[in-house]
């Protein structure tokens, strides 16, 4: 059963997720120019939970500070008093297979933004974007997005498990199941 804030938030994700997927699109195209490959260090942290084919097309920009603009509704978001992260402030953000980052990334921290390039590669641009804005409206922060509790799950399973698991069939999993809204 629906509540008037999920059907609100489903609303209002509807209105403002195509902004969102031209944002994601026009940065990673801006990025791109600027990204290189993984190295084989971060790779080989990495393999055996990730599909090859995500390794091999996801391009990483290190930068500090990160050459990304403030989305446009950034502030509008603010205003209405949600607790929007400010992309300066950002340790890592991914942009369909860009990832940026102000320093080298932790494997933890690469772990979890790779999370997000197989979010996108599974999902598409523009349904990451109408569920990342739907679980934000719906949750109100960064940390009740479900792409990123998902992320933040698997990323805490890496760290802490030793076992290997495939992300992909996880994210397969959250999406057959519906927990990403």
């Amino acid at each position: 059963m629906h509540t008037a804030m999920s059907i609100l938030s489903h609303a209002a994700a509807a209105i403002i997720s195509p902004l969102v997927s031209r944002y994601i699109s026009n940065q990673q195209r801006i990025l791109q120019p600027l990204a290189v490959p993984l190295s084989v260090s971060a790779r080989s942290a990495v393999a055996g939970y990730f599909n090859p084919v995500d390794l091999d097309r996801v391009r990483i920009v290190v930068a500090d500070p990160l050459p990304i603009n403030e989305p446009p509704f950034a502030g509008i978001i603010r205003r209405l008093g949600f607790d929007f992260p400010s992309v300066a402030l950002t340790a890592a953000i991914t942009f369909d297979n860009v990832i940026a980052c102000r320093e080298p990334m932790s494997s933890s921290l690469l772990f979890h933004e790779l999370v997000h390039v197989v979010e996108y590669r599974l999902l598409g641009v523009d349904a990451f974007a109408r569920l990342y804005v739907h679980g934000f409206l719906a949750g109100g922060s960064y940390h009740d997005i479900p792409l990123e509790c998902c992320a933040f799950e698997l990323e805490g399973r890496f760290v802490t498990s030793g076992a290997v698991f495939s992300v992909e069939k996880e994210v397969a999993a959250w999406i057959e199941a519906e927990r990403f809204g």
